[in-house]
């Protein structure tokens, strides 16, 4: 359905309607548009990693992640939010800087750990949704091709959150689209726009497994790694600290890898878009059985975010009561 904004802050009126002759409990948000074979052969298309019309001739599945460009939705999706809970009393957080020793640098550095009463955050990790795309039919003056674009999760009823998510899942589109519709599961599945559900996580004792080439994997083995992500891979390829394993994000979490600590803490990064570390305080075995949507949406209590400043190390070990002797 083609919609003249580019954002909603609810659902259009008209979307709920057809939400409303959908009996099915799940649903999936998707739409059908027309492209010009001229606008793909123009690369015009290349944001959805669609390069030429031979990437769609098999009909295969294409599958891209909008840019945070393309709207405030499509940014949430990369790299999450900070919401600030002004109504919830203050808590103490500490911190830490580096300074000059006696105001100058020639003399050296030290760290100084600041306390202070901050508000409360709660954190909402990047979604990391992606787009499907492939190609339903060559229009008859074989100058357009007809795409269906979907978001292959499909969304429950039932849950808590399904019109917020439903929202956020209809804004992605609508972003990069400039269209999107609701469709019933059973009717995905009849155009086989579902892929069969498969576990998200992997757990990979200490010495299993080749965790620097996992990490390189998620960020396309990339031959020039930036100086501030190789500092990163270092760190989580050896720890300084004591881990039972590595935690390995595949299938809607493949971008994500993490550490598992003796007692039971979780320490997550993504390589590719993460601007933050996420420190979990769940044993693997739970955290392994969380949906999406729970993660995502940790309260503050549970959940510790860690951003890529310059003391990020200092800072996470101080998280974990973790001291360098």
């Amino acid at each position: 359905m083609k919609f003249k904004q580019n954002h909603f802050r609810k659902t259009p009126e008209k979307l709920l309607f057809e939400l409303s002759q959908i009996k099915s409990n799940t649903v999936i948000v998707s739409t059908k548009i027309s492209v010009s074979t001229e606008d793909l052969t123009d690369g015009k298309y290349k944001k959805w990693n669609i390069n030429s019309i031979k990437d769609l001739d098999d009909k295969s599945v294409i599958d891209f992640i909008p840019s945070k460009k393309e709207g405030p939705t499509s940014k949430i999706n990369l790299v999450g939010k900070t919401v600030i809970l002004r109504d919830l009393p203050k808590e103490d957080k500490s911190w830490n800087i580096t300074g000059p020793n006696f105001g100058d640098y020639s003399k050296g550095t030290h760290t100084a750990t600041i306390t202070k009463p901050v508000f409360q955050k709660e954190y909402e990790l990047p979604r990391d949704i992606h787009l499907s795309i492939k190609q339903i039919d060559r229009e008859q003056s074989k100058d357009e091709i007809q795409l269906q674009i979907w978001i292959q999760e499909p969304l429950h009823r039932d849950e808590k959150n399904f019109h917020d998510d439903l929202l956020f899942s209809l804004n992605l589109l609508q972003e990069s689209t400039g269209n999107c519709g609701i469709i019933s599961t059973s009717q995905a599945e009849n155009d086989k726009l579902i892929e069969e559900k498969q576990k998200d996580w992997e757990f990979l004792p200490v010495g299993t497994g080749n965790i620097r080439s996992k990490i390189l994997q998620k960020l396309g083995n990339k031959k020039e790694i930036p100086e501030s992500s190789q500092e990163r891979i270092d760190y989580f390829t050896n720890p300084p600290f004591e881990i039972v394993g590595h935690i390995n994000g595949i299938n809607s979490f493949e971008r994500y890898i993490g550490l598992e600590l003796p007692n039971g803490i979780i320490i997550l990064e993504n390589f590719n878009y993460g601007n933050a570390i996420f420190v979990f305080k769940k044993d693997f075995d739970s955290f392994s059985k969380m949906t999406r949507g729970e993660l995502i949406k940790r309260k503050s209590s549970d959940t510790e975010r860690i951003p890529h400043k310059k003391n990020w190390k200092i800072n996470l070990e101080t998280v974990l009561g973790f001291n360098r002797k």
